[in-house]
């Protein structure tokens, strides 16, 4: 556990998120159980071992010992976001061992795909093509749907707008819906 303890330190010191650093632990919790589990080293593990690894996360709690093994066709117990979020924290983890110790393979701190060094963006850098995401690069894919996003009812946003004690905040509201930038208010125009 004590490569977690120094990739967390690291993600700490270069000012991640706490809750970032709080997810990842967790996520690295369960990868230092499993490999506890198979008595293996983190820094001798292949992608087929990995690929493993997230079928055990897949698995609800009690299934996840040594010798227990889970029927096809069982829901997972993990969704598949949670999972991208394991690999980020795995690939995170052996992207800073790799530069610190070359008995880690560099491979395995590539399953995200390429990333830039520090913490520079360019400003237009959303407008290049790169071709596909960084999710294409990954020797370990898993399929994600976006959510579409929830929307304000009518009486809800008809609600909101009531609610404002300012003029101006009431103002904003209504500008947003008539200007097309929000569907928040379009209940004011109908009723």
């Amino acid at each position: 556990m004590e490569a977690a303890d120094l990739y967390l330190g690291h993600l700490s010191a270069t000012g991640r998120s706490p809750y970032t650093v709080e997810a990842y632990a967790h996520d690295l919790r369960d990868f230092f159980e499993w490999t506890g589990q198979r008595d293996a080293d983190f820094r001798r593990l292949g992608l087929e071992d990995l690929t493993e690894f997230f079928a055990w996360l897949q698995r609800s709690r009690p299934a996840r010992q040594p010798g227990v093994y889970q029927l096809p066709g069982m829901q997972p117990a993990v969704g598949n976001a949670t999972l991208v979020r394991k690999r980020a924290a795995l690939a995170g983890l052996y992207r800073f061992h790799a530069r610190r110790d070359e008995t880690v393979p560099a491979l395995l701190g590539e399953l995200t795909g390429p990333r830039p060094m520090g913490r520079y963006v360019p400003m237009l850098v959303h407008t290049r093509r790169q071709g596909p995401g960084p999710d294409a690069y990954s020797p370990i894919r898993i399929a994600t749907a976006s959510k579409v996003p929830a929307t304000v009812t009518a009486g809800e946003s008809r609600r909101l707008v009531d609610a404002c004690v300012r003029l101006r905040d009431r103002f904003l509201l209504v500008l947003l819906s008539e200007t097309g930038l929000s569907s928040c208010c379009r209940s004011d125009r109908e009723g």
